[in-house]
């Protein structure tokens, strides 16, 4: 083993946000800190929260990389900060790093762009051998006197070619206690205007094998499985054959839950493997019951085509999670109108997100001139951040959090029961109890908004 010692971070924060309620970590430290340790590298990986004592450990390694989102850079850039005091080399990747790379080496020695696989074993060789990164694939770095170099991005990655994540590299994680996620592709097709993931991941559709897939399920097949794909079904024929393979594999999971787009619900053949193989629910980008703005964020779906969806996938007792975004230019009425349809098509669970400009996406620079603040830890989907154009940004915030409120009511939970689907109950209840728990929590935010008139 090379004495070359690294430790993974992914940066977590403490707010409460839609996805409290589930533990799943991403994936990408976990594959970086596969490839590593294929590659002889002593490798440590955190992906949950540290204790002061851990990130003590820190200051102890050759080099420690940081992941991170928007919403987590705060506590991203916290931790860089105390690491590059103590003399440690430093290297951010994620999103929010990729497309804003010079306010991230404010804070650290590089930033690697995009997919962080192939960059980050790169750079760890360079290093250790102290050659010059110059030739590096989407890494930025600091030039004393000159500002900022960035290198050019490479191509995406043949995602078949890497490993699989391997989450026993976590002294936070036991063999026992794998993350129940997997990732079968990267990419996505469509190019949705508030979505950060084509402009990070582009809009080939790259996959892992199916028996490597199966393999990455082998272990936590006892459970209730995440696909954490962008799009699983965006590619119906390669979903249609994945699932029956793990039919005939019998690696089919407890249950599992993954994220499709409207239109693959008019998929049978598709919809008939989903139930085959224990699908429980699935979050769909419905977005928007508006047509105007359905059309303005690049769906290509229409409304009529969502009541189908919604009937399709009841009719094999898969449950539908409905995620909607309130644009800018809508006016206050926009929530009610998604919650009163959510009710009449009877969707199982919803997200109403006000837009949410994350750097990178076409929708930050559309609303550029409408942001009211960059405190990046509300960038959360569940803040109102862009100043909406015919109302104040206050009365939209509280538009949002009284019809989540009406959604998610006690009535509602205690009538949410459907055979087959009897899970409904459990679901909206933590939907009621982690609503409740943000309104405590941003009570201020919310009266700050005030300010912005």
């Amino acid at each position: 083993m090379k004495p070359y010692k690294i430790a993974l971070v992914e940066a977590v924060s403490d707010l409460t946000h839609v996805y409290s309620r589930t533990c799943l970590p991403r994936v990408g430290l976990a594959t970086i800190a596969a490839l590593l340790d294929q590659n002889g590298y002593a490798c440590d990986l955190w992906l949950n929260p540290m204790t002061d004592a851990e990130k003590q450990q820190l200051a102890h390694y050759d080099l420690v990389g940081v992941g991170s989102l928007s919403s987590t850079i705060r506590e991203a850039y916290n931790l860089c900060d105390e690491l590059k005091q103590k003399g440690v080399t430093v290297v951010m990747g994620g999103p929010h790093a990729s497309f804003l790379p010079e306010e991230a080496l404010g804070h650290c020695d590089y930033v690697i762009r995009g997919e962080g696989e192939a960059p980050f074993l790169a750079l760890v060789n360079a290093l250790e051998k102290g050659e010059n990164p110059n030739t590096i694939a989407g890494l930025s770095y600091k030039i004393n006197g000159s500002g900022c170099r960035h290198n050019d991005r490479s191509d995406f990655l043949d995602l078949s070619t890497l490993p699989s994540p391997n989450f026993t590299l976590s002294p936070q994680i036991g063999r026992d206690e794998i993350p129940p996620i997997v990732i079968t592709s990267r990419g996505c097709p469509h190019d949705c205007s508030f979505c950060s993931v084509t402009p990070l991941f582009g809009r080939k559709y790259r996959f892992k094998t199916h028996e490597q897939v199966i393999e990455e399920l082998r272990p936590v097949q006892h459970r209730s499985v995440c696909f954490g794909d962008d799009n699983f079904g965006a590619n119906p024929a390669r979903a249609k054959s994945l699932l029956r393979e793990l039919i005939k594999q019998k690696a089919v999971p407890l249950r599992w839950s993954g994220q499709i787009c409207v239109n693959a619900a008019r998929d049978e053949e598709l919809l008939d493997l989903m139930e085959e193989t224990r699908c429980r629910i699935v979050y769909v980008g419905v977005e928007s019951v508006d047509p105007s703005t359905l059309k303005k964020y690049g769906k290509v779906h229409n409304v009529d085509a969502v009541r189908q969806c919604v009937e399709n996938l009841h009719k094999h007792n898969i449950g539908i999670h409905g995620m909607f975004v309130v644009d800018s230019k809508d006016s206050p009425e926009a929530p009610k109108n998604i919650v009163d349809y959510a009710i009449q098509t009877d969707m199982d669970t919803i997200q109403v997100f006000s837009i949410t400009p994350f750097p990178g996406t076409r929708a930050h620079t559309e609303n550029k001139d409408n942001l009211l603040h960059s405190h990046w830890n509300r960038y959360d989907g569940m803040h109102v951040v862009a100043r909406p154009e015919q109302c104040s940004a206050y009365e939209m915030q509280k538009a949002i959090v009284d019809q989540m409120k009406r959604f998610y009511s006690l009535p509602r939970v205690m009538t949410a029961y459907r055979r087959k689907r009897g899970w409904r109950v459990s679901y909206r209840m933590g939907g009621n109890i982690l609503l409740r728990r943000w309104i405590k929590e941003n009570a201020d935010y919310m009266e700050s908004l005030k300010a912005y008139g």
